[in-house]
């Protein structure tokens, strides 16, 4: 049973990133009436929300993954998937906070990759649940 619930835990968080991550960013901004700082404020607040709801579902893989006595390498995997989110979390979600402040300020944030970082983290944090789902599944 618990191993059914680290399983469902996990793709349920793959597929809230791709919900989210992949799909409500990229249409927000396709609205015709909504401006770009608007679409980066309603960005910062879902993510924000979003960042809680990962954080507990984190927990819940570390805590049945306890339970049920994961293997070494999936072990292994949660704890890469544990640091990017972290890094996430306490570096680049601020940074990028930041950046919309500066714009809704009226202000133009000078050049950054912390966008682009994030984004390599999100597919990172996908292609890691989906593979420990299945590595679970065998």
């Amino acid at each position: 049973m618990l191993s059914r619930l680290i399983i469902l835990t996990a793709l349920l968080w793959a597929g809230m990133i791709l919900g989210i991550s992949f799909l409500e960013s990229w249409v927000k901004f396709r609205a015709p009436t909504l401006t770009k700082p608007i679409g980066l404020d309603v960005g910062r607040t879902v993510f924000n929300s979003f960042h809680k709801v990962q954080c507990i579902l984190l927990m819940m893989i570390i805590l049945i993954g306890i339970s049920i006595k994961l293997t070494l390498i999936n072990w292994f995997i949660v704890g890469v998937l544990t640091i990017i989110f972290i890094l996430q979390l306490v570096w680049l979600f601020p940074t990028l906070s930041q950046r919309v402040n500066v714009i809704l300020a009226g202000g133009k944030p000078q050049n950054s990759h912390t966008h682009k970082v994030y984004g390599i983290f999100e597919i990172a944090k996908f292609l890691i649940l989906i593979d420990f789902s299945m590595r679970l599944m065998l």
